[in-house]
């Protein structure tokens, strides 16, 4: 039996090349190469000869948790929450608690040891939380997230069996894609080096990394691929052995206020640019997210969105789904040397928290926001029904709750502010 491609030729770049400036009849092929906003060209076609080095992530696991994001006001309330988010497709919850809380009531009937759990809780409480996992023998199956490193401080007190960190703020305030990778690889290491200093690195598991997912579909895939990749290679510098967890939630900045069901296709794509990305676990905010007091309707349709990616489109079946992607694969490279080189940058001037205080961080996010805002209003940025095709009998909704910075004014260090386009 003859092989099916002992018939065709293998074909050159060149020759793609050749044949498609044939096809543009005198158009420049240069003008098909355009920039992101990291400043790396993508061209219009790659083959194999692009791609420099395969990236090989450092997981095979093709699943991911879908999380439910409960912010704890009334702790009943929430309980109730998250058992009917459990019941109805959940499998992981994610608590957000910046007050006082009664954690027996909030974590009534939970079944910890079965599920993933991370508790987003203000550091002043996370005293009230040790104690409550404690004695219900919690520790090893919960992630606790105090993380106020952009505040200049890093807080290693919860470590148990994991460090979970938050650089989800590098992509709300409007930072680039290579920025955001080259910040998140400074946070890591500002924990590692702490870690290292206090003989802690050979009790750290797990290291727990929060992000968001923003809408630019293949670079946002590339982005966790490398992040991935990044991550383990500053692991092994300090002799780590821990296991990288992702936890991905779709951003907050391009999602509007009117016109709101366009929400649901952002934070689809985001969602499946995170699971095909590798992330472990995953919270899609719902569409009406601080737009409408929390309800059963939009929650469910979050679920349902990761539900379908699972059941309906199988985006669960395959580990690292874009590897040999000679595109992804290309970008993934060049998002992991640029941001590495960025990295430097921020160590020369002596870590994270050094460079904030300088506000050397908050100066290249403003760049990349002010890039951003731009873009968005001249129309480059397209957000369909409020730059374009905008339904003109609709007003805009007041949100529920103010987007508050990150830090307060008066500190040492500068905030990092919150962006929202819409």
């Amino acid at each position: 039996m003859q092989a099916l491609f002992t018939d065709f030729k293998p074909t050159t770049a060149e020759a793609w090349k050749e044949q498609i400036i044939k096809d543009l009849k005198g158009i420049d092929f240069n003008t098909l190469t355009w920039k992101t906003n990291s400043g790396i060209d993508v061209k219009p076609f790659y083959t194999s000869e692009d791609v420099k080095v395969t990236q090989t992530n450092s997981y095979n696991n093709s699943d991911w948790t879908i999380c439910e994001y409960i912010e704890v006001t009334d702790e009943k309330t929430a309980n109730q929450k998250a058992l009917n988010a459990l019941q109805n497709g959940a499998s992981g919850l994610v608590f957000k608690i910046n007050k006082p809380t009664n954690f027996s009531v909030l974590c009534k009937g939970i079944l910890f040891e079965h599920i993933y759990s991370l508790f987003e809780i203000a550091p002043q409480f996370t005293s009230e939380l040790h104690t409550f996992l404690d004695e219900n023998n919690y520790n090893e199956y919960c992630f606790i997230d105090s993380d106020n490193t952009t505040q200049g401080v890093i807080n290693t007190s919860h470590l148990h069996h994991s460090i979970a960190i938050n650089t989800s703020i590098y992509n709300e305030s409007g930072a680039n894609t290579l920025n955001q990778l080259a910040f998140s690889i400074a946070h890591i290491n500002e924990y590692l080096h702490e870690l290292s200093s206090q003989n802690k690195i050979s009790s750290l598991n797990v290291f727990h990394i929060t992000c968001a997912v923003s809408g630019d579909f293949f670079m946002e895939i590339a982005k966790l691929r490398a992040l991935r990749k990044l991550t383990q290679f500053i692991l092994n510098q300090y002799n780590c052995t821990a296991k990288i967890h992702i936890h991905a939630q779709t951003t907050l900045v391009n999602k509007s206020a009117i016109d709101i069901y366009n929400n649901l296709l952002r934070s689809t794509t985001e969602s499946m640019s995170a699971c095909i990305g590798g992330a472990d676990s995953i919270v899609v905010f719902p569409f009406d997210y601080q737009i409408k007091e929390d309800n059963d309707f939009s929650s469910r349709m979050a679920r349902n969105q990761q539900l379908i990616l699972k059941d309906e489109s199988y985006l669960n079946k395959v580990s690292d789904m874009a590897a040999g992607s000679y595109y992804i694969e290309n970008i993934t490279t060049e998002l992991c040397e640029k941001a590495w080189l960025a990295f430097k940058d921020i160590e020369s001037k002596g870590g994270l928290i050094n460079a904030l205080k300088l506000n050397y961080v908050q100066n290249l996010i403003k760049e990349d926001a002010d890039k951003l805002i731009a873009d968005f209003k001249n129309g480059k940025l397209v957000l369909v029904g409020i730059n374009k095709f905008q339904n003109k009998n609709e007003e805009s909704k007041p949100t529920v709750e103010t987007i508050i910075d990150n830090l307060t004014q008066g500190l040492a260090i500068q905030p990092i502010k919150k962006l929202k386009l819409a």
